[in-house]
């Protein structure tokens, strides 16, 4: 059976990457390392897909975006990049309204020497990976807190269907394949849902920046397909600072439009100063005054990113002089602006807890006229399953859409004495502002 897998590119406004369709549904078959490793190489290469066929990365930041600490463990990432050389990708895609089929090894060049990682994409791959017709996006950031296969997989095949709130029914078998479940122990359907399904999707859950919940479809007592609701998790204030545009405050930064402003492409400058922004700085500061001085010969860009990934030692600049002048300034800017955004998050946990206290101490007479407001609202194809007598949905994915709605109406209004008792209450220093 050929071996099947994808990649992914990225979007501007954060760390993410788009990864074609007709690849995620063939792309259960490499290790959580390798996935991670297949993702992390094409954010490094996407800026330059079209016009390098060659890419490089050093080892230790490659392994620092997979959040592995053993920078020194050479043979895991050769056996990485071994297995995603040997691994096909296939591509069913429509050309003037014929179905053509491509398949194509994943990496076409591997190699890691003298502390960098050297490799290539075939010319049609990058051109596919670069501007995918149809794609999925997905958080390189959430990624990195996954350490299950089957839940990254399962991941990265639901995000695409994220705004439309359900993956739609997937046939088990099919199912099967999109997430390498190959083992014939999954032939039996109880170890399927155990650890294919319900353990992906707790960790999913727990994890990440949606929330799925798996309903099945039966003939008979049979289960014949399954499919995902998705939702955002409640939880995702609290995984806002890891998951989400993690990097809005770098894009605002000096060095960050410096670096662009050179010439240098988005996702590798955001790359350089997560890994070692004092380095950027510094690399480019040099750079800028060998360029004053008509001392750089071709690009500031190819100089800086020579510069940069060789580790060569370059001295300070006035530059380096002028911002220590202002770093305490900016420290105490990031101090304040850091309170702000925790009390803000506290004012949702608050607002978060009374309104679940609102909708819990609704009685039936209550939820009805709600429900009879929202039917309204919306039009009866949204609660089809909806039980008068109950107050409730049979449909999950109907459940959760009433209650969205309902939350957003039943929000209370911060009240400033009680949300200071509030913040008393969980012994918060901000209670004294």
């Amino acid at each position: 059976m050929a071996k099947k897998t994808a990649l992914k590119n990225l979007e501007p406004s954060n760390e993410q990457v788009k990864k074609h369709v007709a690849a995620i549904h063939t792309s259960g078959e490499l290790s959580l390392l390798e996935r991670k490793t297949a993702n992390v190489l094409l954010l490094n290469a996407y800026d330059v897909l079209l016009t390098r066929r060659e890419h490089t990365l050093p080892v230790k930041h490659l392994c620092a975006m997979l959040g592995w600490d053993d920078s020194n463990n050479i043979e895991r990432l050769q056996d990485a990049l071994r297995k995603l050389a040997s691994t096909s990708i296939e591509f069913n895609m429509m050309e003037d309204g014929k179905k053509s089929w491509r398949v194509m090894a994943m990496l076409s060049y591997g190699e890691i020497k003298e502390g960098t990682c050297t490799y290539s994409y075939t010319e049609y791959l990058a051109e596919r990976l670069y501007d995918p017709e149809i794609y999925a996006t997905i958080n390189i950031g959430v990624q990195r807190r996954f350490e299950g296969s089957y839940a990254l997989t399962l991941y990265e095949n639901c995000i695409r269907y994220k705004a439309v709130g359900s993956t739609g029914w997937w046939e088990l078998d099919r199912f099967k394949k999109i997430v390498g479940a190959s083992s014939p122990m999954y032939d039996e359907f109880k170890y399927l849902k155990r650890n294919v399904i319900i353990k992906p999707v707790e960790e999913i859950n727990r994890v990440s920046d949606m929330q799925l919940v798996p309903e099945f479809q039966k003939q008979g007592r049979k289960v014949t397909a399954v499919r995902f609701l998705i939702t955002e998790n409640p939880q995702q204030t609290l995984l806002k600072p890891v998951i989400q545009d993690d990097h809005a405050a770098i894009r605002e930064s000096e060095l960050f439009k410096r670096l662009l402003e050179h010439g240098i492409g988005e996702r590798l400058a955001i790359l350089w100063i997560l890994q070692d922004e004092a380095r950027a700085r510094q690399v480019v500061e040099y750079v800028e005054v060998k360029a004053r001085e008509k001392q750089v010969k071709g690009s500031t860009a190819g100089y800086i990113r020579t510069l940069y990934e060789s580790d060569a030692v370059v001295g300070k600049s006035p530059f380096e002089a002028k911002k220590a002048q202002d770093s305490q300034r900016k420290i105490e800017e990031e101090q304040r602006k850091a309170l702000v955004k925790r009390r803000s998050d506290l004012e949702a946990e608050f607002v978060r807890e009374r309104t679940n206290e609102v909708v819990n101490a609704l009685s039936l007479a209550d939820k009805r006229a709600w429900v009879s407001n929202y039917i309204d609202e919306v039009g009866g194809e949204k609660a089809k399953t909806y039980n008068a007598e109950t107050t409730e949905f049979r449909d999950a994915l109907e459940r959760i859409q009433f209650s969205n709605w309902l939350r957003k109406r039943l929000a209370p209004t911060v009240e400033p004495s009680e949300y200071k008792a509030w913040l008393k209450a969980k012994g918060s220093l901000f209670s004294r502002w």
